[in-house]
């Protein structure tokens, strides 16, 4: 796509119809030189990714309850979400955190569009706010950077081109070490970078893999990745309808643009200057109405504005709006789409928030032993004493260590018998622990009695409440009847 300052005629200028404008004829990769842009989305949208980019470099060093904001660590299979932990065991749970997020984009695509891809993707965040304001730093302007591609090799190309591609390797180690850190933890990527690659090949394997892959995704294959591999711009025509907001051009205000109409009155408002063509970092003409390659970035919108601003017409020919509000219609926030979407985030997020309200860090499930319910037994003083078998599972779901005291509160009567006790448990793992119980058999009524088995915890030095076991209703103890 050609930026050059020379006036050039429309047919020179028009994209082709019959393929994208990122390929020629021979289907080779046709570079983007995107011109700069200013206006007031451009303003917004700066801010929003400044947020966004020290939220990701940031979001890993705050700790919540002790742990990690957010960790990722797949081979140990711990998970830390804002808080909450998960284990690979817990896959029910994660799958409410994967399924929120899903539906929750689905939902803003529905009423808003493609506001994920334009303002909020990490390819497009760092793209726009990154690499390609090094890349104009060093090489210069859209038309600069062209020509300097289009020039022969020598002195001045070679040193932009290095300190562009120096600069860019920087950038990329900070985010691809701030990636690795959601996924091994950040003591445990200080330690990393503090000793040879030879002790941890694998980690540095996949730090390795990762910086390459974002330097070649942000640094040169950018808009393709959006184009050809994000399948995100194909299932937008699943979530998106008529009303949902997408940035369009308004052909009735805009048509018979200049140039095209047979007079200069009965032109509509669009010069044909193709500004909003320079300035899309998919290389599209939005005037063509809704593509799959738009990400809803507004870049359009503010290139147009200002056109129209300097030619005395207002502004807003390139806007946020429905398809339904460009045929003169009311757009309809609330519809069947958006009520199930709605629907079923709310369903998933109220059964999430009643499992991590009534999920306890220390999981027990009290078990009779097998065999007889009892045995009996005469002590030394010639009393009958019963004994009745348990086994009590533990199951810690924290990541810190924990120990476990078993007791009988207020039965003086009775008497725990364990080979262990207190039973230690490490963070994210699980102890099996038998034990008995004997009482004399003269305090058992019709044969049976009922007994509470107490568990009290201390997690990371700290005596936790006292919790009962996980039966409804206390233990009941089977004896010999009378």
């Amino acid at each position: 796509m050609s930026l050059s300052k020379e006036n050039f005629s429309k047919k020179s200028r028009d994209l082709p119809k019959d393929r994208l404008a990122t390929t020629d004829e021979k289907g080779h990769r046709v570079y983007l030189y995107v011109a700069d842009v200013i206006g007031r989305f451009k303003s917004l949208r700066n801010k929003i990714h400044f947020i966004l980019i020290v939220f990701f470099l940031v979001l890993p060093w705050i700790k919540i309850h002790g742990e990690q904001a957010l960790l990722l660590d797949v081979v140990r299979r711990r998970f830390s979400v804002f808080g909450i932990t998960f284990w690979g065991h817990d896959t029910p749970m994660l799958f409410f955190v994967i399924a929120l997020f899903i539906v929750g984009i689905a939902l803003v695509t529905a009423i808003f569009g493609r506001v994920w891809c334009g303002w909020a993707c990490p390819e497009t965040v760092f793209i726009e706010s990154v690499f390609r304001r090094i890349e104009s730093w060093v090489e210069g302007d859209a038309i600069e950077r062209k020509t300097l591609d289009t020039s022969a090799w020598g002195f001045k190309k070679f040193k932009k081109k290095a300190i562009k591609w120096f600069l860019f390797f920087l950038v990329t180690l900070v985010i691809s070490h701030s990636f690795l850190a959601y996924f091994v933890g950040t003591n445990r990527l200080l330690q990393m970078m503090q000793e040879s690659p030879f002790e941890h090949p694998n980690s540095f394997l996949v730090m390795a893999s990762v910086t390459a892959l974002v330097l070649f995704a942000f640094g040169w294959f950018r808009e393709q990745f959006c184009i050809i591999m994000c399948p995100y711009g194909r299932f937008q025509a699943v979530f998106m309808d008529e009303h949902s907001l997408v940035v369009a051009y308004d052909e009735k205000r805009g048509e018979p643009r200049k140039g095209i109409a047979a007079t200069k009155e009965e032109a509509g408002d669009c010069v044909n200057c193709f500004r909003c063509v320079q300035v899309c970092p998919t290389g599209i003409d939005i005037r063509r109405g809704v593509q799959m390659e738009c990400v809803a970035c507004t870049a359009c919108a503010d290139a147009c504005d200002e056109i129209m601003t300097k030619v005395h017409k207002p502004v807003g020919l390139i806007r946020y709006a429905t398809e339904v509000e460009l045929q003169g219609k009311d757009r309809k926030i609330i519809r069947p789409r958006t009520l199930i979407l709605t629907a079923i985030f709310l369903g998933l997020a109220a059964t999430f928030s009643y499992i991590l309200a009534y999920r306890e860090p220390l999981a027990f499930t009290l078990l009779r032993g097998k065999g007889s319910p009892y045995q009996q037994i005469k002590n030394e003083e010639g009393k009958n004493i019963v004994i009745n078998q348990f086994h009590i599972e533990i199951e810690n779901q924290t990541f810190s260590n924990a120990v476990v005291h078993l007791f009988l509160p207020l039965q003086d009567s009775f008497e725990l018998v364990a080979p262990v006790n207190p039973v230690s448990v490490p963070g994210g793992g699980h102890q099996r622990v038998g034990f008995f119980i004997k009482f004399p058999k003269e305090i058992l009524k019709n044969g049976h009695s009922e007994l509470v088995l107490q568990l009290e915890s201390t997690l990371e030095n700290k005596t936790s409440s006292t919790q009962k076991s996980l039966f409804s209703q206390p233990i009941r103890l089977v004896g010999p009847y009378e």
